[in-house]
């Protein structure tokens, strides 16, 4: 059985780079987001999880019937 396995932050990655991200202090030099952007953020992350569980589970139906179609045809 073909088992396939997809890190959401392979598939929907955006990686802006423009300093140092491990230098002292990096993660305290971007100001925090206001509870509009932060929810605006989070909806964004449902929706991701949401599709890629959708497709997830779009592939096991089409591999399910697959197998199912082969054992039926074996016997």
């Amino acid at each position: 059985m073909l088992v396939i396995g997809i890190a959401p932050g392979t598939v929907f990655a955006e990686t802006v780079m423009d300093k140092d991200v491990f230098a002292p202090g990096a993660q305290f030099d971007s100001k925090p987001l206001d509870e509009a952007q932060q929810e605006e953020e989070d909806l964004t992350q449902i929706w991701t999880y949401a599709v890629i569980a959708v497709i997830g589970m779009i592939i096991a139906r089409i591999a399910f019937q697959v197998v199912k179609k082969r054992m039926s045809r074996s016997t």
